[in-house]
């Protein structure tokens, strides 16, 4: 925290002021840097064309993407969000959530017959985050276990909004039963 209040020309107490310790101001630059993010995904998606698997998979590459340059150009910022995410499961809770709340959006949104009812964009919005988890998840992105994510997307993407109906309802017959509120 010294050298960081040094950096920032001011004391530690002051900065003390703002964060409470090294993991509050990591935290609040892996806050920005997924702002950022997000940023460019809700950007592609608006300039996406086509139909609803076009603009999920726009949102997911551009996911991939962001993660990927992050990687590579800057690899400790990398690992400051993927400690972040470790020891403060509120921020992953909030990442996954932030993505979530795009897919439904864009589910909601539709583009013609395609528009999903709020509560089927919200049910079938989190299964395609969990289909698309390795799209999405930092860590496996870095490992990359099943290859290439950029070119998975759009096939998998194709075959879930081809069976968007049918998972949509079944998804909230699910969501009812296991109690979760539509």
């Amino acid at each position: 925290m010294q050298e960081i209040a040094q950096d920032c020309g001011m004391s530690v107490a002051n900065l003390y002021r703002y964060y409470e310790g090294k993991l509050a101001l990591g935290a609040a630059v892996a806050a920005a840097e997924q702002a950022a993010l997000f940023t460019a995904c809700d950007r592609s998606v608006i300039n996406a064309h086509g139909d609803l698997a076009a603009k999920l998979v726009t949102l997911f590459q551009t996911l991939i993407d962001g993660t990927c340059r992050q990687i590579k150009s800057t690899p400790l910022l990398f690992e400051l969000g993927m400690t972040v995410a470790r020891e403060l499961p509120e921020q992953r809770q909030r990442f996954l959530r932030e993505i979530e709340a795009r897919i439904a959006a864009i589910l909601a949104d539709g583009g013609s017959d395609e528009a999903l009812t709020a509560v089927e964009a919200r049910v079938t919005g989190r299964m395609i985050l969990m289909a698309g988890a390795s799209f999405v998840l930092p860590w496996m992105l870095r490992t990359q276990p099943f290859g290439n994510p950029r070119a998975q997307v759009e096939p998998l993407m194709k075959c879930l909004v081809a069976g968007l109906t049918e998972a949509g309802a079944m998804g909230t017959a699910i969501a009812v039963r296991a109690g979760d509120s539509p």
